[in-house]
């Protein structure tokens, strides 16, 4: 780690000890000594290890990668002690050659989360996931997954509906880098019926470099189930407004819209959707703090501009996608096609085949293959999406 990371580090630390001691110092006004606040998170303390061994072969016209890297997590959760809960994760990437190995995987050694948790708030370096992670994700994917210095509150107003808040002070990225930010969080959610919910949210993040765009969002967002007979159908829905703030390096205002229908049956799901990213020709929508693999196909092909570098997707993005899953014996297989376009003149940019299967080899060990393919229709009017690219990742998952 460098001085930077190092300095982070030790202030995150530093962080985290101060909210330990007034968690205590609050235990012991409440005739709790230190001693016993201690006794009462050991009691129920358990460590986890998580270990991930992994093959990536990367090819474009212009490089071809293939990787083998093995990523280890160490952590200790307390018990909970009236309601305090205390966690620590140690991170360890490694390959067998640095000089051959995917561009966002960066050999580290890092305290991945330390946090401290009390009645549904969470102070500390932390995992924080929203909804279906288009907004608010941690990228699990990636072999180093991505953290927030934040300070998260989540409230239960009933059985039905939730509230969260957030504070982001910094994110942690895949590639071993951090941004510092202002990023303030809000999402509420309410069951309206037994099989529908309905999301709303808004996120307001101010970067400190204006390489990424600065950006307000508002938006809404509903899933639900239609259960019939043998057949069982679902939805979702979600809208959004993004548009700049007191941060951004530029004006824009552009929107985000996105739908999906699906059936599942006899042990198969036929699912069809469509995603519109907008774009005003010279800034397109972002999700900068999005687990982005999820979506527009598993090439990552438009992935960097999604997050907002270079000024996201200019002419913006509408991705139309067909996913077929079934089981071929006790493996789950998952085929998905999308056809990609341009936001504003509909030009066609590229099309993208992805398939994922997975199997449990016991209760400690599950095997993943995934397979991307994306063929660029070669478009000169934009600067993304123009190169073919060909992924493959074979891994297996130990977890204990």
């Amino acid at each position: 780690m460098n001085n930077t990371s190092l300095a982070k580090l030790a202030q995150s630390s530093i962080k985290a000890l101060a909210i330990g001691s007034l968690f205590a110092s609050a235990g012991a006004a409440h005739g709790q000594s230190f001693s016993n606040v201690l006794d009462g998170l050991k009691e129920g303390s358990k460590a986890s290890l998580n270990v991930r061994a992994r093959y990536e072969y990367n090819e474009t016209p212009a490089s071809e990668i293939n990787g083998y890297s093995v990523r280890t997590r160490l952590a200790l959760e307390t018990g909970e002690y009236e309601g305090l809960k205390l966690f620590v994760e140690m991170e360890d990437l490694s390959f067998n050659n640095d000089d051959d190995r995917p561009g966002l995987d960066v050999p580290t050694t890092e305290l991945n989360q330390v946090w401290f948790s009390y009645e549904g708030a969470k102070v500390g370096r932390q995992i924080f996931v929203l909804d279906d992670q288009r907004f608010i994700g941690h990228v699990g994917w990636r072999q180093n997954i991505q953290t927030f210095d934040a300070a998260t509150y989540s409230y239960a107003i009933d059985d039905k509906s939730k509230l969260s808040f957030a504070y982001l002070d910094a994110v942690h990225r895949v590639n071993a880098t951090s941004q510092d930010l202002a990023g303030i969080v809000f999402n509420g959610s309410s069951k309206l019926t037994e099989n529908f919910t309905l999301t709303g949210y808004a996120y307001l993040l101010d970067f400190d470099r204006p390489v990424l765009s600065s950006s307000d969002t508002y938006g809404i967002r509903g899933a639900g189930k239609i259960p019939s007979g043998d057949i069982s159908y679902s939805y979702s829905f979600s809208y959004a407004k993004q548009m700049d703030n007191g941060g951004s390096v530029r004006d824009f205002d552009v929107d985000y819209l996105a739908g999906e229908f699906g059936a599942a049956f006899s042990g198969m799901s036929l699912t069809a959707g469509v995603e519109i990213l907008d774009g005003d020709g010279v800034t397109g929508f972002t999700t900068p703090l999005a687990t982005v693999h999820k979506f527009n196909g598993f090439a990552d092909a438009f992935a960097g501009n999604s997050l907002g570098l270079g000024g996201g997707l200019p002419e913006g993005l509408e991705d139309y996608y067909l996913a077929f899953g079934f089981k071929a014996g006790d493996v789950p297989v998952k085929l998905v096609y999308h056809s990609f376009d341009t936001a504003g003149s509909s030009e066609f940019l590229g099309s993208e085949i992805d398939l994922v299967a997975s199997y449990k080899l016991n209760e400690y060990v599950t095997l993943i293959g995934k397979f991307a393919d994306y063929s660029s229709n070669g478009s000169a009017s934009v600067s993304y999406g123009t190169a073919d690219k060909q992924v493959l990742t074979l891994e297996a998952n130990l977890a204990f």
